[in-house]
């Protein structure tokens, strides 16, 4: 096989290898971000919990507040009935006193009803807490598990780019220059094999000599369709051969 054809498979299998680690660490992000959904969702439904138990604490607080200045109000209409002179100051003061004890009620039941619905959603609140913790401890331990991966590739990528900086060095520039044009049209694909007289790249079939070409590989031979590095293998050998099912 011509030299310069193995050095562009060689090269091809590299850069297959950091398109991979690529897809890897592109997908972290988003892979972190989904598993972040259900941390999110548990977190809100902490926040609203707590954020209606403070409203209804509020609500009560202000209740007892009324209650309190009603009653004071009550003392105070009371206190006139000593002065009154007719029955009819007297009435009016009366019912005065039963208004404001129809307010005082209509406070109470309120602050009833908020006490029972507080009660409620203070002994669920411990329940969401626990499963808050956990989901928290889940995604943390999650998140430090795609860092590590992601670290690990990019040490990975990083030695597979040494190895390919190796490789270029032994490709004359006008392939290389070639080489990478075609790589970036086609995909990440430049170099494939000849399988049953087609281009692996496109599929196109291929004329009866360019296989022959291809087959005795004194020189490189490229697709006439999609510009890819043709090679040949052997039946057995194509079995494990980097040969990439890319149409294009």
């Amino acid at each position: 096989m011509n030299e310069q054809l193995k050095k562009l498979i060689e090269l091809q299998a590299i850069d297959r290898e950091i398109l991979e680690f690529d897809r890897i660490l592109a997908a972290v992000p988003g892979q972190i971000k989904a598993g972040q959904a259900d941390m999110d969702a548990i977190t809100r439904e902490q926040e609203e919990a707590r954020a209606a138990i403070a409203d209804m604490k509020k609500a009560n607080k202000q209740l007892e507040a009324d209650v309190q200045a009603e009653n004071d109000h009550m003392a105070k209409i009371k206190t006139k009935l000593t002065a009154v002179k007719t029955n009819k100051e007297y009435s009016a003061i009366l019912a005065e006193v039963e208004s404001v004890k129809e307010k005082v009620s209509a406070f109470e039941d309120k602050e009833l009803a908020i006490m029972e619905t507080l009660e409620e959603k203070a002994g669920e609140l411990p329940a969401i807490e626990t499963r808050f913790k956990e989901e928290e401890n889940n995604f943390k331990e999650y998140k430090a598990k795609k860092e590590a991966e992601a670290d690990r590739v990019k040490g990975e990528r990083e030695v597979v780019l040494g190895k390919r900086q190796g490789i270029l060095n032994t490709i004359e520039p006008k392939r290389l220059e070639l080489y990478n044009k075609v790589l970036k049209r086609n995909d990440g694909v430049a170099v494939v094999a000849v399988r049953d007289s087609m281009c692996q790249g496109c599929f196109h079939r291929l004329r009866p000599q360019v296989v022959i070409d291809v087959k005795i590989s004194a020189e490189i031979v490229e697709c006439s369709h999609c510009y890819r590095f043709l090679y040949w293998v052997e039946e057995s050998e194509d079995q494990t051969a980097p040969n990439q099912r890319t149409a294009g």
